[in-house]
């Protein structure tokens, strides 16, 4: 899949120190709420994570340098039954990268392909302290569903504000 400044294609073994990269950054995995990556070995197991969950690489034409990550994945209803009809999104993206629109063009990118495979609809989640992905997830379409206070994942004796936001996609 390609846009005017990005390839999104699914990652390879070769792609540990890219991801090692962005993955390091406190402020990246902070955001995409994972941990921070530390060692080689690190970026190789979150690696084979992304593999298995099915997430592009992305990656910037001009440069052809790898700067972060998305896709879309299953998701469990209230009940615990999968969601048949719609796909949850994750994104993350080299801070160095931060504010030239990347991660909003990939994300519409990946939403028209999730529509030709008849996907009804898509959900993403992020803190509400997260304003830079607030205004990727508008600017790409999507609208606040509802909010709710959960755990967080750093500190697990204090609560943080999770919003939901979902785009139809049919």
């Amino acid at each position: 899949m390609e846009t005017d400044r990005l390839k999104l294609r699914p990652f390879t073994s070769n792609d540990a120190m890219a991801v090692l990269a962005y993955g390091s950054q406190t402020t990246v995995a902070r955001a995409a709420n994972f941990t921070s990556l530390r060692t080689l070995r690190d970026a190789r197991s979150f690696l084979a994570a992304l593999q298995r969950l099915g997430m592009l690489a992305i990656v910037e034409k001009e440069t052809d340098k790898l700067v972060g990550n998305i896709g879309a994945f299953p998701f469990l209803s209230p009940t615990g039954s999968p969601v048949k009809a719609g796909l949850e999104v994750g994104y993350a993206l080299n801070q160095d990268f931060w504010g030239r629109g990347y991660m909003t063009e990939a994300l519409r990118a990946l939403c028209q392909e999730l529509a030709v495979q008849n996907v009804q609809f898509v959900r993403a989640r992020v803190y509400a302290n997260n304003q830079a992905s607030i205004r990727v997830l508008e600017k790409a379409g999507f609208h606040r569903q509802k909010e709710r206070q959960i755990l967080d994942v750093f500190k697990p004796d204090q609560q943080v504000l999770e919003l939901l936001y979902v785009k139809m996609l049919t």
